[in-house]
């Protein structure tokens, strides 16, 4: 039986340039289609979590009006209070009891972090392109921490004015002070005592202490009051750069 053999021509070379090309061309395309793909999905990503701190700073602003409407009513009550130890004037015994049981609450800024804790926490700062808008974002929270020690530091002065407000005052006067201890507005809490009631303790001393602990909560909720109108800047100056950076709603 014959055999017949199929002849094999060889490719040109321009064959294999041209085979070359598209292989090489369809590798980069692909190449360069998962970069867009992926780009396109860290865009998102990061759009996502600028807008979650965008809703942060909203509620943030919200907050650190409150907080100064606040002070603005604590100092004055504060500055009262100081007057009162310092003329050592207690005929009118009942607004001592009142400011002091007043002033021995707290209010504090509460931060919130959900967007900027995601950022964090999932690395989300590199998805940032805008050297700027990181900048800002660690400065704000820079301002934020700064807020946080003002704060802690008067947790623990108000622990000492509570302390010597104990050695001065008498405290069934305080407990029949008690109208609505639940309640948010500290005015709503207390009611002003009936009559004069006197003080437990009215000794030069312990009265001296407790100005000079006063004094020491009032120049530092004056630091808070000052620090929650910078941190509200700040806030309103970093939303402003978000919204105008990835054209938020």
């Amino acid at each position: 039986m014959e055999v017949h053999h199929h002849s094999h021509i060889p490719k040109k070379w321009t064959e294999y340039i041209t085979e070359f090309i598209m292989l090489f061309a369809a590798v980069t395309l692909g190449f360069f289609a998962e970069n867009l793909r992926e780009h396109a999905i860290e865009k998102e990503r990061e759009v996502k979590f600028i807008q979650i701190v965008h809703e942060d700073l909203l509620n943030d602003i919200k907050n650190l009006d409150t907080v100064s409407t606040i002070y603005q009513t604590r100092l004055k009550r504060e500055d009262t209070l100081l007057n009162l130890l310092s003329n050592r004037d207690f005929k009118q015994t009942n607004d001592l009891y009142y400011l002091a049981r007043l002033n021995s609450i707290r209010f504090f800024f509460h931060h919130s972090k959900n967007g900027f804790q995601q950022l964090k926490n999932a690395g989300g700062l590199r998805l940032i392109s805008n050297i700027e808008v990181i900048k800002m974002i660690q400065a704000y929270e820079n301002n934020v921490e700064e807020m946080d020690e003002l704060q802690k530091l008067t947790e623990d002065l108000l622990m000492n004015y509570r302390q010597q407000m104990a050695m001065i005052f008498d405290g069934r006067v305080f407990k029949n002070m008690v109208i609505n201890g639940q309640s948010r507005n500290i005015e709503a809490r207390f009611s002003r005592p009936t009559g004069n009631p006197p003080l437990f303790n009215d000794s030069p001393e312990a009265l001296n202490d407790l100005l000079n602990k006063t004094l020491y909560v009032h120049n530092n909720n004056l630091g808070i009051a000052s620090r929650s109108k910078e941190l509200k800047r700040a806030a309103i100056e970093l939303d402003n750069m978000l919204i105008k950076t990835y054209h938020l709603n």
